[in-house]
């Protein structure tokens, strides 16, 4: 089956703020992990900016909590490229101002954080136990109960919709992977609080 690809050029006015970015590098071990980033929808200079916590953009230079143009971001990326379109309980000028407000603020706040040590095992425990799930009477076994203050990948996607009131705030940011966010059999759909997520496009 062909893979349909939608041009960035044709999707670009169609990718708001909160705009789950799906990635699957080309190379080991990274297509086996995925990624997850989120767009930030920049009002003042109409810039797309792509919002996410890596071990290294290699383009930037950077690791951890970082943003950078979504159009060159997604021209450098080694890999598929996937996105999925949030749509909004409430979409009136006033709720949308306030959503945008609070990403503004989570940016900020959050630039330059670090992404988990992974010199350290609590760090290397931290990813692994966000991809193992084993419920056992609605509890997953394997909650990460470290120190580690980095941020990974869909950590900071699922914090960022948790700081705006679109996700569940009693929930661990920290137990969700990347596949998670694909429409993939999980919970992260049951978690969203007055929005939902369209089926996923292919950008790259």
């Amino acid at each position: 089956m062909s893979e349909v690809i939608i041009p960035y050029s044709k999707a670009r006015d169609q990718l708001p703020t909160f705009t789950a970015i799906n990635c699957l590098n080309k190379k080991w071990p990274y297509n086996w992990i995925g990624h997850t980033a989120t767009i930030y929808d920049d009002k003042l200079t109409g810039q797309k900016q792509i919002f996410e916590s890596t071990t290294l953009n290699k383009s930037t230079g950077i690791s951890g909590v970082q943003m950078s143009p979504f159009g060159s971001w997604l021209a450098n990326y080694p890999g598929k490229v996937f996105a999925r379109v949030p749509k909004f309980g409430d979409s009136s000028p006033e709720a949308n101002a306030i959503r945008e407000l609070l990403a503004a603020e989570f940016i900020k706040e959050h630039l330059g954080t670090s992404y988990p040590d992974l010199k350290s095992r609590t760090g290397w425990l931290k990813l692994i136990m966000a991809a193992l799930d084993f419920n056992w009477r609605g509890k997953d076994l394997f909650t990460y109960k470290g120190n580690d203050k980095g941020e990974f990948c869909t950590e900071l996607f699922i914090k960022i919709l948790q700081y705006c009131g679109l996700f569940g705030s009693y929930v661990y940011a920290h137990e969700f992977k990347p596949d998670d966010i694909r429409g993939e059999k999980s919970d992260f759909e049951d978690r969203l609080v007055n929005m939902m997520y369209l089926p996923e496009i292919q950008l790259k």
